[in-house]
């Protein structure tokens, strides 16, 4: 054998020793095999599940078999929706219980909605203040999903939007800030030890931790842990709709068998899929429940409360003030090597291993964290119990109250006047002493069909709110808008509010609508309008629908300024 060509073997050979010896060497460990089986009391599962319904590449029966390959008791389907489809029953598939959700695009963000008693009467969107109030009117709860997700467009941007949840942790986001090559060396270990290799991205999301804590503060949210998996590698996706998958990668299995949320339930399941469904959702909707990366080690138990003379305190509930001091406690009992942190508002205030117990008065959201050596995310994340008054909901919008003046706008039909997309149909007329406004949206796919009532009002004194009594032949969101002078048709700015078959009064503020063409941060509190539309859209209405609006008693609130 030549001389060169046994030297190029030779290098070749020691080239592929050396990379075969790193990746061995940086193979991540099989998870840690705790002693015990889990408490009968804690069901494990995975939420947050794409499947071949909207971006991902597994049936719902496949998932399930997965689930059951992985030892999962439960698991939440969460298909890119509006809201409109009818939720699947809950089900038993491979004995593992099968819950369907849907997971809404907002302006501000990705939604999921978890416990809908039916289908949405109209698509559920625009701003993500009113999506979670349409989420709480179908009986649902609402989960903001990942949160800071290095992608822009999935990153949470509601400001003061009082969400039911969190996802603190989002195992699709948290690969997407890693290098190619990283990416590439997690691939490859992935052929050997999957679970293992997907959690060797995770970091601590601090980030989110602020906000669950912060949000925490002031409300009951809960937080999840969210396996957000897809099964799909693909190219040429548009935002929620999926183009060409590439390598269905990583695995539902893989993906089941990384990250877990455990339920703790007041007793067994008992294999009725509707009454199980239940007993899940509200121990994870009220904080009974813990996430856990069971790549790391399973299976996983936690004991935490917070006890004083008056009783005990569990995850997921709040104490009032007390003179006494509230004792912590916090117990793994089948990791007693785990470094076990009790964290208050987000920072440690007591740590041991395996057991805690931390005596305070100091209000504020407690929680427990639990790490492994090596690992640069905790183990297992508890829900919070909250120690003050601090229990208060974020006020909604101002009412009738905010609006100052009551400068009436004439319904006389001459004063009104149509808008709408050419394909659409709509009419108007004085019935009854309001305006009986019909539209029809042209059928289709959206590209704009709207329909819209308009008063040319031209009022330079400053406005400030608009005031009107509405109702509708079918439950609806009525899209309020106003032109303010300024260009050549003026600036459009957006208000968006829920209608149905009951007349009811409804007030909004020009401070709390939103641009409808050009993004600003700016909002007009007080301003000269130029006009008042009532618009029907695709926002929140399908293509194809028809119906009818009645609306009357329609004034301007005049600010304070508009008579100096």
């Amino acid at each position: 054998m030549p001389s060169v060509l046994r030297g190029t073997l030779v290098l070749t050979a020691a080239v592929a020793a050396a990379v075969m010896f790193y990746f061995g060497a940086t193979l991540p460990p099989p998870p840690m095999a705790l002693d015990g089986p889990s408490p009968p009391l804690q069901a494990a599962g995975a939420y947050h599940i794409h499947t071949s319904r909207s971006d991902g590449t597994g049936s719902v029966d496949e998932i399930a078999a997965a689930a059951a390959r992985a030892g999962l008791r439960f698991v939440i389907v969460t298909d890119h929706g509006d809201g409109t489809r009818a939720p699947d029953a809950p089900a038993y598939r491979h004995g593992v219980l099968c819950v369907d959700a849907v997971e809404i695009s907002t302006d501000s963000g990705h939604v999921v909605a978890l416990g809908l008693t039916g289908p949405a009467p109209y698509p559920l969107a625009g701003r993500a203040r009113d999506v979670i109030d349409d989420i709480h009117r179908l009986g649902g709860v609402a989960v903001v999903a990942h949160p800071d997700s290095p992608k822009e467009e999935n990153r949470w941007r509601g400001q003061n939007v009082p969400f039911d949840g969190i996802e603190w942790l989002n195992a699709d986001s948290e690969w997407r800030d890693d290098s190619p090559g990283r990416l590439a060396g997690v691939a490859v270990r992935s052929l050997i030890r999957p679970a293992g290799a997907i959690a060797s991205l995770f970091d601590r999301p601090a980030r989110t931790f602020q906000r669950w804590d912060a949000a925490a503060a002031v409300r009951p949210v809960f937080g999840l842990a969210a396996v957000d998996v897809h099964a799909r590698i693909g190219w040429g996706d548009q935002g929620d709709t999926p183009g060409r998958t590439v390598l269905e990668r990583p695995s539902y299995l893989a993906m089941f068998r990384t990250l877990a949320q455990v339920a703790m339930l007041e007793r067994p399941l008992s294999g009725d899929a509707t009454a199980d469904s239940r007993a899940v959702l509200t121990a994870l909707t009220s904080g009974r429940s813990f996430s856990i990366v069971r790549a790391l080690a399973e299976p996983a138990a936690l004991e935490f409360h917070a006890t004083r003379q008056d009783g005990t305190t569990n995850p997921g509930e709040r104490l009032p003030p007390a003179d006494d001091a509230t004792r912590f406690r916090a117990r793994l009992p089948n990791a007693p090597g785990a470094r076990l942190v009790l964290m208050h508002n987000g920072q440690p205030v007591a740590a041991g291993h395996g057991a805690i117990e931390h005596s305070t008065m100091a209000p504020g959201v407690y929680r427990v964290e639990a790490m492994f050596p090596g690992a640069a995310v905790p183990w297992l994340v508890s829900n919070p119990i909250v120690l003050g008054d601090t229990a208060r909901m974020v006020p909604p919008p101002g009412g009738d109250d905010d609006l100052a003046g009551a400068l009436e706008v004439p319904l006389d039909p001459a004063q009104w006047t149509l808008e709408r997309e050419p394909t659409s149909d709509a009419r108007f007329a004085m019935v009854d002493e309001a305006l009986q406004f019909d539209y029809r949206l042209a059928a289709g796919a959206p590209r704009g069909q709207y329909a819209a009532l308009v008063n040319a009002v031209r009022r330079e004194a400053s406005v400030n709110g608009v005031q009107f009594t509405a109702r509708a032949s079918a439950p609806m969101r009525l899209s309020v808008q106003v032109r303010l002078p300024g260009g050549r048709d003026g600036q459009r700015w957006r208000h968006s509010v829920f209608v149905d078959t009951t007349p009811r009064p409804i007030a909004v503020r020009l401070a709390d609508f939103e641009p409808a063409d050009v993004a600003t941060s700016r909002r007009p509190n007080a301003a000269p309008l130029h006009s008042l539309l009532f618009v029907v859209d695709t926002v929140n209405t399908k293509p194809g629908t028809a119906g009818t609006l009645w609306i009357s008693e329609v004034r301007l609130g005049l600010s304070a300024l508009a008579g100096r």
